[in-house]
């Protein structure tokens, strides 16, 4: 169950954040954290937080798009109507990789939840950007990466795990992707990937993101 806003802004509450806020701190190397969560805690607990975020309507189109005959005017429309700086230029490299991913993979949208989890005393809010459902019938729960730096697979790793652990709840059945939408480049983990040694790094990532939130003013 989600903590109301009040409940989460006291000092006794754990720290609560986006599963994909989370993504960015925890492989972000060293020398911009601290900048990452002093950032991220002013929008966190801005009084108008809801709505606020500089790619929530691109997340709003990717959405729509993914069940639209005309899925370009949805972009258009995001485009359009962008007004703060560098959004309409970032709305356009998001539209042309994710629709072209999109188009080759020739799914369709489909509705998922939300949930909750935590480590430690940071509570993550995991809700995949995307549940697409593919011709074959198999689902993907999509968390999206819309920054301007390319996305690795380490980072997408911890992203990846989060959905995973969730999965359950948000879309059962489905197969965790991260797109980095403006390369139109989707991360699956690999069968490879040591999830204990993962699990171990999320935890001390959790820790010390609860650390600087509280280390900066």
């Amino acid at each position: 169950m989600f903590l109301d806003d009040e409940h989460w802004r006291t000092p006794l509450s754990p720290v609560r954040i986006s599963a994909i806020s989370f993504m960015e701190y925890a492989t972000s190397g060293q020398r911009g954290r601290i900048s990452i969560v002093s950032d991220q805690k002013a929008v966190y607990l801005a009084d108008d937080f809801h709505g606020r975020g500089f790619y929530e309507p691109a997340r709003d189109a990717m959405r729509s798009a993914a069940n639209s005959p005309n899925p370009d005017s949805i972009f258009d429309r995001a485009i359009e109507n962008a007004s703060k700086r560098g959004q309409a230029k970032a709305f356009t490299e998001i539209k042309t990789g994710y629709l072209a991913w999109l188009r080759k993979l020739k799914a369709t949208g489909v509705q998922v939840n939300g949930t909750s989890w935590r480590s430690g005393d940071l509570e993550l809010t995991v809700k995949p950007h995307l549940g697409l459902r593919l011709p074959d019938g198999s689902l993907f729960a999509v968390l999206v990466y819309l920054k301007e730096l390319p996305l690795t697979q380490e980072a997408a790793n911890v992203g990846l795990r989060i959905l995973q652990l969730t999965m359950n709840e948000t879309l059962p059945g489905a197969t965790a992707l991260v797109l980095d939408a403006r390369r139109g480049k989707s991360f699956k983990m690999s069968q490879r990937t040591n999830l204990s040694k993962l699990d171990a790094l999320i935890a001390a990532e959790a820790a010390g993101y609860v650390v600087h939130w509280h280390a900066t003013a």
